[in-house]
């Protein structure tokens, strides 16, 4: 582990319990669109680091992350006490599955599973005008609770004619979608919703969130005979496992 120091350029609460996080992006310090990156802390003698997907597009002004506070936690609720300047510390090597140079080419549909704060590198995704140009459709699904969890990415989220957001809110009954995200896949309602159907041969799809939702969303694309890169051969489906 190789450790740049830097500090927040700018914390913003975007929802009760998470802070959004622009970080300047200190010397040497490099990712793609769709990595994550180890972001932490000094807490007494202890550095203490955790993975956190990126939101911004690659090697920009700024490293970006939405972090959720978790009760209890050892460093989300310090992460979450924030302020622009405060001295915070990059690990210097990033990774991560959601490439999307890893997508088999030729699809012209691209859907976006998100759940909680596993949402950030698809703000990025969406932002970045190499990746959007690939396709005719872009489909954000974003999975959580309560409308307030899911508030900032319809303001944050960059607008474009080809993107869709639809919002999976299980605890509010006028949501546009009330189920969770692998059940309105099931019985067709997310897709009549979007108006596009998901098939192998046109659709390709990233998925970050809570286990759940990624087994569910995955089981179901596999029914349809999408599958994940494997031994250097591009695939239909990016999965990256999101927790905390």
């Amino acid at each position: 582990m190789s450790l740049l120091k830097t500090h927040v350029a700018k914390a913003e609460k975007v929802a009760s319990n998470v802070i959004y996080l622009q970080i300047a992006r200190p010397e040497g310090f490099s990712w793609r669109t769709g990595e994550f990156a180890m972001l932490g802390l000094k807490v007494g003698e202890e550095q203490v680091m955790r993975c956190y997907s990126i939101a911004s597009v690659g090697n920009s002004e700024t490293v970006d992350f939405f972090i959720a506070n978790v009760k209890g936690g050892q460093l989300s609720p310090k992460m979450n006490a924030l302020k622009d300047g405060d001295e915070v510390y990059l690990d210097s090597e990033v990774g991560g599955m959601l490439l999307a140079d890893r997508l088999e080419q030729g699809g012209k549909d691209l859907w976006l599973f998100g759940s909680g704060t596993g949402v950030a590198p698809f703000m990025a995704v969406t932002s970045d005008s190499a990746i959007m140009d690939r396709y005719e459709n872009v489909i954000l699904v974003h999975g959580v609770r309560t409308w307030d969890e899911t508030g900032y990415v319809a303001r944050m989220i960059r607008r474009s004619p080809k993107l869709q957001v639809i919002c999976a809110v299980t605890r509010e009954p006028n949501a546009m979608i009330t189920k969770r995200i692998p059940d309105a896949l099931a019985d067709g309602s997310l897709q009549s919703l979007a108006g596009i159907q998901i098939e192998k041969d046109h659709s390709r799809a990233m998925l970050c969130g809570n286990p759940g939702m990624v087994k569910g969303v995955r089981d179901y694309l596999k029914s349809l005979g999408m599958v994940s890169p494997r031994g250097g051969n591009p695939g239909q489906v990016l999965v990256e496992n999101f927790w905390i």
